[in-house]
This record gives C-alpha cells, sequence and structure tokens, in this order.
C-alpha cells in the first residue's frame, strides 16, 4: 500500500479509542447508569493486550482490520504497540506509540516514518468517561469540556490548519443503554447524541467493561452532508493486565528500511508582534468582535510551517485564526459551502462544537475556527484576515 496512505490509516487508528468485543444478549437488571468512580477504576488498570477489528464502512466500500494491541496505561505518558495482522495487503504494518514519539512502519513498502508525539495524546480519557457515565446518570445533561481531553475524534479542517475542537461531550446527549455481555464481560453502554443543528455530526456509542470502564466496543457515525462513514472496533481475546515481555513495545527497523523524519517544532507567544518577529512572512491582522480577547499566538516550524492567533471571551469561548505557508495541500471539505472570503472562494462547515472556514490564496492557506460565532460574523473575522 501506498507510504501516505498507510500512515493515514495507521494514525487514524491509533486516534480511536481501542476496540471491542462482539455483543451478547442484553441484561435484565440494570436500568440505571453505575455510581461507581469510573476514573479510579479506568486509572487502575496498568496494561491491556488484544485483537483489535475494526470496520469502516464510507458507503462505497466496508474495509476490515485486524490488529494485535498492546496498550500501557501505567505511566504518565501512555504506551502503544500495535501490528496489523489482516488484510493481507497491510499485514506486519506496526505502529508504536512512546514518550519519545510515534513510529510508523510499512511493511508493503518496507518505510518508517518518525513523527513527535503529540502534546496530550491518550492522556485524561478518564476524566472523559467519568463525565459521559455522570451526565448518562444525570439525566443526560451535557457536561462542560475539561482541559486536556480529547475523546472524540478530531476533524481536520485542511491538510495542514487547525482542527476544530469534538473535545467534550457540550452539544451531546448521553443516554444509558443498560448492560451487554461483550465476549464474556459485562460492558455499560452509552450512546452521544449530537443535539445542536450542524453540517458534520458526530454520534458515538461506547460499552465500557463494567470492571475497568475501558471501551470494549465503539463506533462512530460521521454525518456531512449526504454523506455517512461509520467506524466501528471491537476488542477480542483482551487481558486486562497481561504479563507482557519487557520488549512488548519495542520495534527494530530493518536495516534497509527508508525512514522520514516528520519534524515540529512549537513556540508560544504573548502578543502578535512577537510573532511577527519570529517568522518570515506577514502575520494576519484579524478583528476579533467585542468581547474576545487576544490570548496566545503560536509559531509551528519543521515539515508545516505555520501562524496563529487566539481569542477567547470571559466565558471560554475560543476564537482562531491560522495561516500556513508550507505543509501538506489544504483542500479542506470539497462539500462545504461556498462562500468568499476575501475576494476568494472558501468553504464553510459547522459541527455541533465549532463553526470553520478556510480559504487559499495561491500556496498560502487560512483558516478561521470558532466556538460560539454565527456565520456573519465568522466571514467578517476571515475576510478581516484577508490574504497577504
Amino acid at each position: 500500500m501506498g507510504r501516505q496512505a498507510s500512515l493515514a490509516v495507521v494514525v487514524t487508528v491509533l486516534l480511536a479509542t481501542s476496540g471491542c468485543i462482539g455483543l451478547g444478549v442484553l441484561a435484565d437488571d440494570a436500568e440505571s447508569p453505575p455510581s461507581v468512580d469510573v476514573a479510579q477504576r479506568y486509572d487502575s488498570l496498568d496494561a491491556l493486550e488484544a485483537t483489535r477489528v475494526t470496520t469502516v464502512d464510507s458507503g462505497n466500500a466496508t474495509n476490515v482490520t485486524r490488529s494485535l494491541v498492546r496498550v500501557d496505561l501505567s505511566g504518565d505518558r501512555h504506551r502503544r504497540y500495535e501490528r496489523v495482522l489482516s488484510p493481507a495487503s497491510r499485514a506486519g504494518d506496526v505502529a508504536v506509540l512512546d514518550a519519545s514519539g510515534m513510529v510508523l512502519y510499512d511493511a508493503d513498502e518496507n518505510t518508517v516514518t518518525h513523527a513527535p508525539r503529540t502534546a496530550g495524546f491518550g492522556e485524561n480519557w478518564s476524566a472523559y468517561l467519568q463525565r459521559v457515565v455522570s451526565a448518562a446518570r444525570d439525566g443526560g445533561d451535557v457536561a462542560e469540556p475539561s482541559d486536556g481531553v480529547s475523546p472524540l475524534p478530531v476533524v481536520p479542517t485542511t491538510g495542514s490548519g487547525p482542527s476544530i475542537p469534538e473535545d467534550a461531550i457540550e452539544g451531546f446527549e448521553v443516554e444509558y443503554l443498560g448492560t451487554r455481555t461483550v465476549d464474556g464481560r459485562t460492558a455499560h453502554g452509552f450512546e452521544l447524541t449530537a443535539v445542536s443543528e450542524a453540517t458534520l455530526t458526530i454520534d458515538q456509542t461506547l460499552w465500557l467493561d463494567s470492571q475497568y470502564y475501558y471501551p470494549l466496543q465503539t463506533s462512530h457515525r460521521f454525518d456531512y452532508g449526504n454523506r455517512t462513514i461509520e467506524t466501528r472496533t471491537r476488542l477480542e481475546n483482551v487481558t486486562f493486565d497481561p504479563d507482557l515481555p519487557s520488549g512488548a513495545f519495542d520495534f527494530d527497523v530493518p536495516e534497509n528500511a527508508t525512514v522520514t523524519e516528520t519534524n515540529a517544532s512549537t513556540q508560544s507567544f504573548n502578543s502578535a508582534n512577537a510573532l511577527a518577529e519570529r517568522v518570515n512572512f506577514t502575520v494576519p491582522e484579524p478583528e476579533a468582535p467585542a468581547g474576545y480577547e487576544f490570548e496566545e499566538a503560536r509559531y509551528v516550524g519543521g515539515n508545516v510551517t505555520q501562524a496563529s492567533l487566539q481569542y477567547v471571551t470571559a466565558d471560554g469561548e475560543q476564537l482562531t485564526v491560522t495561516k500556513t505557508t508550507a505543509g501538506p495541500d489544504a483542500r479542506g471539505f470539497a462539500s462545504g459551502e461556498n462562500v468568499t472570503v476575501a475576494g476568494r472562494t472558501g468553504q464553510y462547515v459547522t459541527t455541533p462544537r465549532a463553526a470553520f472556514v478556510s480559504w487559499s490564496c495561491g500556496d498560502t492557506h487560512y483558516a478561521v475556527v470558532a466556538t460560539d460565532l454565527d456565520k456573519e460574523t465568522l466571514l467578517a473575522v476571515a475576510d478581516s484576515a484577508g490574504c497577504e
């Protein structure tokens, strides 16, 4: 398989919540959500090993991938090892995540990609699951997000642009589904349904192990316009706290493999002027709406060259303006709503958590993401950022 395609597939798998197991029958005696300390139960788990089965149904095709998965939850920075078992076209592909970063191996092309570890990857998952269970127990009330948690899939705005945050169950109703036997283990079910009007929605269902509250089975449904993508994962032959060998999370790179380094460094600045002095291109000067105050400027250098400005309100609503001058092709959502920004055609998209507009000026790509701005105001901010 091609290296870029393999990279995308493996990263998607890594960002998923771990798979699950075949469903049994519904129990008759579990009508109320559990009242246990979910975070404590989850945090008491040190490691697991399982076979994960991932099914992706894009409407036009259905792809099933089986992988050996090992997860180490014992330290401050979680570790993960994954090796594809099938299909044959991807068998032997490996993904390893540890404190130093990520290693992706394409067995078919014999290529290795090294990538830096994303801050917060996989951490605070227990806090998110605690909020899901609490929301179901409290009558489906929507919980507020907490720092550092990114449970739902991040929706990419452009290939090299910022991301629309789907980092909480804000905008989702939570319903308790009762219990099921999942490959011999009792699991509690929870359904998260988007309640806001949006052009892109992500509904998900979680089946959590009744002892550790680790996801045994998950499903996500992405609806965007007239397109629907469903992903389902399940764990088979799962062993909690297994006796793993010392090298269970190691991968020896073949001597004749082609190695690629994905470099990215991030710097933060307390003013837009300080950012402008760091970069060799002009920094946007957007007109933030009333109530929004400048919070931080960031510069990303390496394979991607990007500058961003972030504004916040007293209530914590966010507005981010990003300019990318180097990086992957940024084409945005092909089926987004066409809008005009600074005389260019852009794409406007809404999700339950945010609204977003992107546009390009030659090889330079722009994006504006806001958690609480209407379309007219968002486009006005984008126009003020312009094309420079």
